[in-house]
């Protein structure tokens, strides 16, 4: 489940980084806190996790104040920080594109077999909202990725954007994409270190952002 090295992968000049700093077994700041709106909760995988992704028990269930604490202590306050730099990028140019950055494994794990289209597995996964994913910003990424000769595929093979709250379904300045890097692309899953691809696929993300960019605004 760990996003290995995307922190690096997607280290952007002049853009403004949000890292969550635990690991999404702690919590995960990708769910919904109210599990009853989490559909991953109903396998073990919601906010905080009782089922590693292999669906096997990961810890017993924990008490209504050990969850409250794990989300004051870092699901809350990381939102907060998302929605303070799509608010300043608001206030400084009118618009704000956030980029929801994640890695996955070339081969499914037990978890996806029940939430996704696990069989398909592309090098690079964009992932738009029908909401905040403009129709051009979607297109744009698509040829971008593909002008560079990446397998590329939309909403295969997850679903679902990160978008603070406050915007959410609200204001479509903030515009949200998803991106799933398919990890044999840059490390070897075996050992876990980088292969000689690593600076290749960087700089062709950095790239892609800034071509973004120019293209959309």
């Amino acid at each position: 489940m760990t996003d290995h090295y995307t922190d690096e992968l997607f280290d952007i000049t002049n853009a403004e980084k949000v890292i969550f700093p635990v690991s999404r077994l702690v919590v995960d700041p990708e769910r919904f806190a109210d599990d009853k709106l989490e559909s991953m909760a109903k396998i073990g995988l919601g906010v905080v996790y009782t089922h590693t992704s292999s669906l096997i028990k990961l810890r017993n269930t924990i008490t209504a104040e050990q969850k409250q604490s794990l989300l004051d202590n870092y699901y809350y306050p990381h939102h907060q920080n998302l929605e303070t730099a799509c608010q300043n990028a608001l206030n400084k140019h009118a618009n704000c594109i956030l980029f929801d950055c994640h890695s996955f494994p070339s081969q499914p794990l037990p978890y996806e077999l029940k939430t996704s289209n696990s069989h398909q597995r592309p090098e690079i996964c964009i992932v738009t909202d029908s909401f905040h994913t403009s129709k051009q910003l979607e297109e744009t990424l698509y040829s971008l990725f593909k002008q560079k000769g990446y397998d590329v595929a939309i909403n295969t093979p997850f679903a679902g954007s990160l978008v603070p709250l406050k915007f959410y379904q609200q204001d479509n300045r903030v515009q949200s994409v998803m991106f799933e890097i398919r990890r044999d692309l840059y490390m070897n899953e075996q050992t876990g270190e980088k292969t000689a691809n690593f600076n290749k696929v960087k700089l062709d993300i950095a790239e892609i952002i800034h071509d973004c960019h120019s293209i959309i605004f």
